[in-house]
């Protein structure tokens, strides 16, 4: 069921439920949002979850009265200015106050989704190209309190973080433009024992596949702030060639309110965090969806009670044959 609000004599649909898109679109859900989409209609693992697509972004600034002043503020920006000129933008976009039509529809959506606790995340629309990759760049939120205000309240800071000073930055140097728009991705947040990365080309040998994986949630490893295990693993016979067992000294759980960081006890830090099988398994969906995108694929999973999740792909913008 999509969720509707009211534009004028017109109805614009703000809200799309991952396991409703049949024909997924990176102008309307972008990057992130467009792979997940995709990933589900394969038949995937993906936490269960809506987009609030990038139509209510303008939406918002149409009725803040934002668009033209933003336009102009995103025009004048250069390598010179970009630190004043990225906070002005981030500051009228969170100065705005959130559509009743917008409102109605994440409400709703949220009441569906049944969820305790979220996470919610950024979806640009110029995100996650095979010509530019915007990893890391805009802004994420997890184990967010599934309550209408603070959900509302952190999609305007993932609006506004399309203007973070790496991102502007990023995207002068690549030529790209500043305002194609920004989706949301609002999940059911999954209580990882076990995350990761997922190289389909190992950035050495190009044979090989490379799993990162570590303990808890995957913040850690995706911001480099934790030594994970690494596995590199045949293409071919999905034969595991090496494993490198990280220190994995800390790890991301989730507590009420909050993801919090604690450490690893040393005899657990010195296992290995996946299973060989579990390597297997990952290494194999990992194929079938650099398949599927028709690209090598940089891939983020988690395992919870032995399952496996898949968070995010994109195309590895490294990587030319």
């Amino acid at each position: 069921m999509t969720q509707k609000g009211s534009c004028g004599s017109m109805s614009k649909v703000f809200v799309k439920f991952l396991h409703e898109i049949k024909e997924p679109k990176v102008s309307d859900l972008g990057g992130k949002g467009y792979s997940l989409a995709v990933l589900m209609n394969n038949g995937f693992n993906v936490p269960k979850g809506f987009v609030i697509v990038s139509d209510a972004f303008f939406e918002y600034l149409r009725k803040n009265y934002l668009k033209e002043k933003i336009e102009k503020l995103a025009n004048e920006i250069t390598e010179e200015n970009f630190l004043k000129r990225s906070q002005e933008l981030k500051d009228l976009i969170l100065s705005g106050t959130m559509p009743e039509s917008i409102v109605s529809s994440v409400k709703d959506s949220l009441n569906k989704l049944s969820a305790d606790y979220v996470s919610i995340r950024s979806s640009a629309v110029s995100e996650d190209s095979l010509k530019a990759s915007f990893a890391g760049l805009h802004d994420a939120f997890l184990n967010v309190k599934a309550d209408l205000d603070l959900v509302l309240e952190n999609v305007k800071k993932c609006w506004a973080s399309l203007f973070n000073e790496r991102a502007v930055i990023y995207r002068i140097k690549k030529g790209l433009p500043h305002l194609e728009g920004m989706a949301v991705i609002v999940q059911e947040m999954i209580p990882a024992e076990v995350s990761g990365i997922a190289f389909t080309v190992h950035p050495i040998n190009e044979r090989f596949i490379l799993i990162e994986a570590s303990y808890g949630i995957g913040d850690m490893i995706v911001g480099g702030r934790v030594e994970p295990d690494d596995y590199s693993v045949d293409r071919e016979t999905l034969e595991i060639i090496e494993r490198k067992i990280g220190r994995k000294d800390k790890m991301s759980t989730l507590e009420s309110r909050e993801v919090k960081i604690v450490d690893i006890k040393e005899e657990l830090a010195k296992k290995q965090a996946l299973s060989d099988d579990k390597v297997k398994e990952i290494a194999q969906a990992s194929l079938k969806i650099e398949e599927i995108f028709k690209s090598p694929q940089d891939i983020e999973w988690c395992i919870s009670d032995n399952k496996l999740w898949l968070l995010q792909s994109r195309a590895i913008t490294w990587w030319e044959k």
